[in-house]
């Protein structure tokens, strides 16, 4: 009997340690999730200035055709 308690204690053990590991997983897994959101903001922002860059060329096309 003692050494049934013994196993079932050790494999509790264990899962004990699988279930911290887990919750490692998640929290790594939640930086991720917040990394890709941040990635996204960047590639948003990327579009803005590549917008703003065209913006830019064509005012200077318009600057150059007002001086002639």
């Amino acid at each position: 009997m003692l050494t049934e308690l013994l196993k079932l204690s050790l494999m509790l053990t264990e899962l004990l340690k699988l279930s911290l590991i887990l919750t490692e997983l998640l929290k790594l897994s939640l930086i991720l999730t917040e990394l890709l959101k941040l990635s996204l903001m960047l590639t948003d922002f990327l579009k803005i200035s590549l917008m703003l860059t065209a913006y830019v060329k064509l005012s200077l096309i318009l600057t150059e055709f007002i001086k002639l």
